[in-house]
Order: C-alpha cells, then structure tokens, then sequence
C-alpha cells in the first residue's frame, strides 16, 4: 500500500533542518586528491571514500568507539543525531550502514566532487524555494526507504551547537514527521562532544576517541500527526539523558584529567 503523501507544513517543517554538509577547503582538497569513482558504491561510502574517511577497517585520527551498532541494522528507519561540529561529517562516513542516505541543500550539489558524489551515494537534494519540488522529493525519499529497507539520517537541531559541553539544542519537527508518515522506525544516535578534539574557536585539533552510541529503535507504528509533538519530547528526552553520560571525547594521551572533569561537569 502506498503511504499518505507530505503535505506542505510537514515538508516545510523538513526543510527547515536540511543536513549542512558545508565543508573547508582542506576537507575539498582532501576530497580531490582521493577521488575514485569506482570506489562509489551507490551508498554514503563512496562519499566515505572520497574524503579519506575509514574504509573497510582503515583508521583516521579519529577513532570511533561504537556501541549498539547492532540496532542500525534495523532499517527502514529515519536515523537522527546531535549536530555539533564540521566534525560530524567524518563521524557520518564511520557510523553509516548500508543503504543510508542524507538530505541535503539542493546548492551541495553543484559543489564540485563533494556534490557528485552525494548525487551518486543517493543524497535527496531539497529545493526549498520550490515547496512542489520539495514534497515530491520528500514522498519519493519515503518511497524509496520502504522499498529498499534503507535509511534516511538527519540532524533534528536543524544546526550545529558548537558546545564545549555535552548538551542538545531544541528539535525541530521535521525527521519525526517523516518517520510517522512512512510508519518506520526512529533510530536515535548520540555522539560525545568533540570539542576538546575539534574547535576552530579554541583552536583544539587533537587525535582521540569519539564516542557513539546508538539507542533502541522507538516505534511510529499507530502514530498519527497529532503524536508528533509528543513523540519529538519523548526522544528529546532520551536522547539528552544519554548525551551527558557518553559525555566528552577521550583525547590521546590526556594525563591532565580535563576530559573527565568535563564529562563530569556535564552530567551534572
């Protein structure tokens, strides 16, 4: 059976936290050097591929410590995330599974490489000056994830926080519309802050250990739209509880003690 299709005020509502995958000319240099096409594989990790990230056991300087991967096997769903840094883009390449694929600016993509590669990873390039446009990129997107038992990730911030603490910004509504429009799963991830490895304004770039972690699945079965606001509350919730017990990101070789007493100092 074919799903009820958006309408305006849900795909407004998405379009308000299209995933910003703006990167600095050292990450699109990066990109250039690395480009394969044959490497792309019709999903994130061509994109992967091409910006140097980890490929098939390969490690960068920065290493991911994953726990609960075994849940993003259970696709459809819509997978969200805390959106903090630049940084997050690598963290995407690392955790994405198969068939995952993002929403995006439709402006991402005539940037030269970053955008053709997220063109043949499957990326869903929004319009939002054209709502039309929008909502039948929207319902081919829903489509698509049934059809496929794929994944669509967003960041339900709608910006990056750029926190020093672990924290979370307000959601916006538009990933929880999409999961109770489809009736799939909502898989949420929470990532350590990554400050004390990257932060242009404290002008931290160190090599350590991100921490992720992935939640159980919450159901959207028998949701209506008037659950929305609720269901959104409820996984704000959950997922803010477990932002301040992953905490900070352990940075190699720390004796000081500084990430701990940040962690400690955000859970409180």
């Amino acid at each position: 059976m074919r799903m009820h299709q958006l309408n305006e005020t849900q795909v407004m509502a998405v379009t308000k936290e299209l995933t910003d995958m703006t990167i600095g000319s050292r990450l699109l240099q990066q990109v250039r050097s690395n480009i394969k096409l044959k490497r792309a594989t019709g999903s994130y990790q061509g994109l992967r591929h091409a910006m140097g990230l980890p490929v098939h056991g390969q490690r960068t300087k920065y290493n991911a410590q994953i726990e609960g991967e075994e849940k993003l096997s259970g696709l459809p769903a819509i997978l969200i995330s805390n959106h903090q840094s630049e940084l997050d883009v690598f963290m995407l390449g690392r955790i994405f599974p198969k068939r995952c694929v993002v929403t995006a600016k439709k402006q991402l993509q005539l940037v030269p490489f970053l955008g053709w590669f997220m063109t043949l990873s499957g990326t869903f390039f929004l319009d939002r000056s054209d709502r039309e446009k929008a909502i039948r990129v929207l319902n081919k997107a829903l489509d698509d994830l049934k059809a496929t038992s794929g994944g669509l990730f967003m960041f339900p911030e709608g910006t990056r926080s750029y926190s020093s603490k672990p924290t979370l910004l307000p959601f916006k509504k538009g990933a929880f519309h999409l999961a109770v429009q489809a009736q799939i799963p909502i898989i949420p991830l929470v990532v350590s802050n990554t400050s004390n490895i990257y932060s242009l304004k404290d002008r931290n770039f160190n090599t350590g250990t991100i921490k992720v972690k992935v939640l159980d699945p919450i159901s959207t079965e028998g949701l209506t739209k008037d659950d929305v606001n609720k269901l959104v509350e409820a996984t704000y919730a959950k997922m803010e509880t477990e932002i301040r017990r992953v905490g900070m990101s352990a940075v190699a070789g720390d004796v000081s003690g500084e990430s701990e007493a940040l962690l400690s100092e955000g859970a409180q």
